[in-house]
């Protein structure tokens, strides 16, 4: 496991933010197998929570609070992947949903992430990587599921190889006596592991070239890489190396890049994501907590780019915001910080 880098000051970022942070006490998110068997399932008891909880956002096919989630990334996948607000958006997005676990269902903790870097092997036909704590069916959030034969090429436009699976999940929390899904479709949920997208996407090293990028248009272009499985992207890692082709992290049908989140890895998977942005962020946070770019429409790199007083909806989740306000994840709107020992 990496050496933690150490945790920015609170004076520091009132000094770069120019303004007093009004966050105190932030939740300390960890990476998942750093918790305690006890702290785990007061997790995932919260998510099966969010199920029972009425839904609030008005979109179709949504029935309780869980469903709210994945709806509003339906509803805005067309704006939201390939432009330089990708990561706050997503920032923004995980942090509603921790704060709905908090303020709707009592939990206490913050929400973790998956460090998938800490699994990859570079076999990359490998299969270790699935046997992390995190797929664990009393610890964490159980397996792959059943093997699907796919019979139709139209099935996988892709022509993705290795896959493993394809049917409803088999062990753990979310079976699906357990858990079901309601909005585009329901029904249970699916993985479909592919070893091979795993490991490749996965590596340390990308993760590396990620956060060695030296301003916020490059790492941002960096973090998504292009919508193709030729070029590996840490983004595709836990869509398609858990979703594959029938699962329902992975929904190819839509992109190559991994757009829907009703498994609840996504949010630890998009945790990770936002664990390395704000690992980049503290590299020059005096620079960082005021800097963005990228193209506010999809991959239009020579197009307008987005700016920090570029606002960000997320419908009935929470309130508007500002990309500048999100990039400080201890500011006026958002409250947590990471544990990367």
């Amino acid at each position: 496991m990496r050496l933690a880098k150490p945790l920015i000051s609170l004076a520091l970022f009132q000094l770069a933010s120019g303004a007093a942070v009004t966050c105190s006490n932030p939740p300390i998110r960890k990476e998942w197998r750093e918790l305690s068997h006890q702290e785990k399932k007061e997790y995932i008891d919260a998510v099966h929570c969010l199920v029972t909880v009425d839904s609030i956002s008005g979109l179709d096919g949504a029935v309780n609070r869980f469903d709210d989630f994945q709806a509003v990334h339906s509803d805005q996948t067309p704006s939201i992947h390939w432009v330089g607000h990708f990561a706050l958006w997503h920032r923004y997005f995980v942090a509603s949903y921790e704060k709905a676990l908090r303020d709707e269902c009592g939990y206490a903790g913050a929400q973790p992430y998956w460090n998938w870097s800490l699994d990859a092997s570079t076999d990359i036909e490998s299969t270790a990587i699935f046997e992390s704590d995190i797929f664990n069916a009393c610890h964490g959030f159980g397996g792959n599921g059943a093997y699907v034969e796919i019979t139709d090429p139209a099935d996988n436009p892709f022509n993705l190889t290795g896959r493993t699976g394809g049917g409803c999940v088999e062990a753990g929390p979310f079976t699906a006596d357990k858990f079901q899904l309601h909005h585009a479709g329901g029904g249970c949920l699916k993985r479909d592991f592919i070893p091979w997208i795993m490991n490749t996407f996965a590596q340390q090293s990308l993760v590396d070239h990620v956060q060695s990028q030296p301003d916020y248009t490059s790492f941002a272009r960096a973090l998504e890489n292009i919508p193709a499985f030729t070029e590996p992207n840490i983004h595709g890692s836990g869509h398609f190396g858990v979703g594959g082709i029938l699962g329902t992290i992975g929904n190819q049908y839509e992109s190559p890049g991994g757009t829907t989140p009703p498994d609840p890895l996504f949010y630890l998977h998009h945790g990770n994501l936002d664990r390395i942005l704000w690992e980049w962020q503290q590299q020059d946070v005096e620079t960082r907590l005021h800097q963005v770019g990228g193209p506010i429409e999809p991959m239009n790199y020579s197009g307008v780019n987005v700016t920090l007083d570029l606002t960000v909806n997320i419908g009935a989740l929470a309130g508007d915001a500002s990309l500048e306000q999100l990039l400080n994840t201890r500011g006026d709107v958002l409250c947590y910080t990471y544990n990367t020992a």
